[in-house]
């Protein structure tokens, strides 16, 4: 039982809430930890699915795709295109070779 009298503010039950005797009303703040644990249980319960569900995909091999080791060889390398790539390096460093041993000018000056 709540009595606001004038001069006096007690409260009969404790555990049931807190008075704000400016406002005239009772917080029970067992309620926000119960909506909040619930929440919390529902995100968890949320997030064990979704990572069940993610882990089986892996597991049956639908979500990625498996490489057989035997198959990436250098024998699957195209030589004709690496020594096209080897080539264009070459070129471009006797290029910059050349450019460098040459007195160019300076536009600016």
């Amino acid at each position: 039982m709540i009595n606001t009298s004038k001069n006096k503010i007690s409260l009969s039950n404790r555990g049931s809430g807190i008075l704000f005797a400016w406002l005239g009303k009772i917080i029970n703040p067992q309620k926000n930890w119960i909506i909040l644990i619930i929440i919390f249980t529902i995100l968890i319960l949320i997030s064990l699915g979704f990572d069940f569900n993610y882990y089986q995909q892996i597991a049956s091999g639908d979500m990625y795709v498996d490489i057989n080791r035997a198959d990436l060889s250098i024998q699957n390398l195209k030589k004709d295109e690496l020594q096209k790539i080897l080539d264009n390096f070459e070129t471009k460093k006797t290029s910059i070779a050349t450019l460098k041993a040459k007195n160019l000018v300076d536009p600016s000056i």
